[in-house]
């Protein structure tokens, strides 16, 4: 492509680093590995007597992380304009987002700075399954989805040049200027974010379809946990009971996190319904679901204690989520009297990754 719309220097050696650390920790395993099983035999053991785990899972693993580096490059990829749809570069080449395929073109805006996220939706043959993950992470469903930000260079001309062939060629296409990206709001502007969620959890009366979005987020978190403890099983193996006491434990959390949202109201002024503490616990939660993504490729990467720390941090950033949710819910002054319960809820999140990443 002769003209490439590419991002600052700075996130594409982020870009690079991240890539290059991952790939460099797997070949790494995979080369111990192979020594591990190369040297007994050059020792005269026995073919038969060598155990074949370690060498299946460092392939796995190897395979595993081209399939993350292949992520990273794609979540927020160079484009270029051609005449038949928008280029995309991957990590194996140009690919051709026809703009006949295009289906959306989602803008994320943000209410405290002129920042903005466009996310391209559509059904064309490849990125299968990266891209479905770009479009799951910002909560705009499974389709396949193409990210890009106002850092881009030309970004107003692409986008208004985006727009308009994808009117002319797609004419049944959504054009969504103010898409609501609840974890991409959480991520930029946490505390309007959970304000506006409150708020609307006030003026909402109880009902179990009002649930549907909470229980999609508390899901989330579980469902990235089972992911990475899978992983860390089919490497390292692990005892069956792990994912099923995973997938309670989600449960339990819920309504424990529920309650405490609600009992607070003993000691807090204020008065807050359970059903609110239902709705709203969950969505300050959502750091730790996204984070479970860094976790697992880290996982498969061969790097289990970087991936907890990973783990630990998106649970600092949750109960630092969960004390400004307290705080907006009650119209607390700060988040100090807000922090009552953070311990507890540090401990007992901490408990449940020790469950993940303990043998």
């Amino acid at each position: 492509m002769s003209y490439t719309l590419s991002y600052p220097r700075c996130l594409r050696l982020a870009r690079i680093a991240i890539m290059l650390l991952l790939a460099v920790a797997a070949l790494a395993q995979w080369v111990l590995a192979w020594l591990q099983f190369i040297q007994p035999l050059a020792q005269g053991a026995a073919l038969a007597a060598q155990p074949l785990r370690p060498l299946i899972a460092a392939n796995l693993g190897l395979l595993l992380t081209l399939g993350s580096v292949a992520l990273v490059y794609l979540f927020l990829p160079d484009l270029a304009l051609a005449d038949d749809g928008l280029a995309v570069r991957t990590l194996f080449g140009w690919r051709i987002v026809p703009w006949a395929a295009v289906t959306s073109v989602r803008t994320i805006p943000f209410d405290r700075s002129s920042r903005k996220m466009v996310l391209v939706q559509g059904r064309w043959r490849w990125g299968m399954p990266w891209l479905h993950l770009v479009s799951t992470c910002l909560g705009a469903g499974l389709q396949r989805g193409v990210l890009f930000t106002s850092a881009i260079r030309d970004f107003e001309p692409l986008l208004g040049r985006l727009r308009q062939e994808v009117a002319l060629a797609a004419p049944q296409a959504v054009l969504d200027d103010q898409f609501f990206s609840l974890p991409a709001r959480l991520i930029l502007e946490p505390v309007p974010t959970l304000d506006g969620l409150v708020g609307r959890s006030r003026d909402e009366d109880w009902a179990l379809a009002n649930l549907a979005q909470s229980a999609r987020a508390m899901a989330a978190v579980t469902a990235g946990l089972l992911l990475v403890q899978l992983l860390i099983m089919a490497l390292e193996g692990g005892a069956w009971w792990r994912p099923v006491a995973l997938v309670g434990l989600g449960a339990v959390e819920w309504v424990a996190g529920a309650l405490y949202v609600y009992a607070l109201g003993a000691f807090l002024p204020g008065e807050v319904e359970l059903h609110q503490g239902a709705r709203l616990y969950p969505f300050a939660q959502l750091p730790r679901a996204l984070l479970a993504l860094p976790m697992a490729m880290l996982v498969v990467a061969g790097l289990p204690f970087v991936a907890s720390m990973v783990g630990l941090a998106a649970i600092v950033w949750a109960v630092i989520l969960t004390a400004v949710l307290v705080q907006q819910v009650y119209r607390l002054p700060s988040i100090l009297p807000a922090m009552a319960g953070a311990a507890i809820q540090a401990l007992a999140q901490f408990i449940v990754l020790a469950l993940v990443f303990t043998s």
